[in-house]
């Protein structure tokens, strides 16, 4: 059986021409600290569909929550950088973001 996993958000910087870079540390409940750090390039911080920068610590945590259920800890880089696919595979849609029907009270057409 797998020891429990702690995953702990630790900030966000800068990163080149205007992306964020997010640090997380991870850890089994007794064993060594690990340290890894996700990049979301600046292109998806602009435009109608944009990553809100809480959405940015959202995405990173569920990816490497995800990283860390199909591979040991010592697999997983000290730096990944997330592509498209990543963030919609890992976006939740929040309640009043751009993909909300524009009238509520209209029904549902999926």
């Amino acid at each position: 059986m797998k020891d429990k996993t702690n995953i702990r958000y630790m900030g966000f910087r800068s990163a080149n021409e205007g992306g964020r870079v997010f640090d997380f540390s991870f850890s089994e409940s007794a064993g060594q600290n690990f340290l890894t750090s996700f990049e979301i390039p600046a292109r998806f911080f602009t435009g109608a569909d944009r990553v809100r920068l809480q959405e940015g610590v959202s995405i990173c945590y569920a990816k490497l929550k995800h990283l860390l259920e199909i591979s040991p800890l010592t697999d997983v880089p000290d730096l990944l950088c997330l592509t498209t696919s990543d963030i919609a595979q890992y976006r939740e849609v929040l309640p009043g973001s751009s993909k909300q029907r524009s009238d509520p009270y209209s029904p549902r057409t999926e």
